[in-house]
């Protein structure tokens, strides 16, 4: 029998919940999955600014480095494209506004899975948004480097 951390099911999360803050204690175990959802909201909102940042440096500095060269050209627009994405996958999963007590699955119990679920699909957009931030991260310093070395 292999040993060691497991990755659990939303459903096996739950019980896992349970157990640590006591069966039948939904209460604090619903706390503990907002608190997870405020995490989640406040690191996209960080991904979010580091765009911000990306678009105004492109808004002062873009026009003179894409005039530098096509390699810094092409670059930039490759890097902008990139962060734009993760700007929008950003605003469509963790930013998205939904009340954790707008749904309800029947259970209390079922919907606190279908919380566990959300928040783990939230955080794979989150994922995903961040290896776009760094993709597109990467194309802002290939179109520096190029601006810098006149390639």
């Amino acid at each position: 029998m292999k040993s060691g951390i497991v990755r659990q099911t939303p459903g096996e999360e739950l019980a896992y919940l349970l157990e640590i803050h006591g069966n039948g204690n939904y209460s604090k175990v619903f706390d503990v999955v907002i608190k997870q959802f405020d995490v989640l909201q406040s690191r996209a909102q960080l991904l979010l600014g580091l765009v911000t940042i990306c678009l105004t440096i492109t808004g002062f500095s873009g026009p003179k480095i894409a005039a530098s060269s096509m390699f810094s050209r092409i670059c930039i627009v490759y890097g902008l494209c990139f962060v734009l994405a993760a700007a929008v996958l950003v605003l469509m999963g963790p930013l998205q506004l939904r009340w954790g007590t707008g749904r309800c699955a029947g259970t209390i119990h079922d919907s606190l899975v279908h919380l566990l679920e959300r928040r783990n699909e939230r955080t794979r957009k989150y994922h995903w948004a961040s290896a776009l931030l760094v993709l597109g991260l990467s194309g802002y310093v290939g179109s520096v480097i190029g601006y810098l070395l006149q390639v």
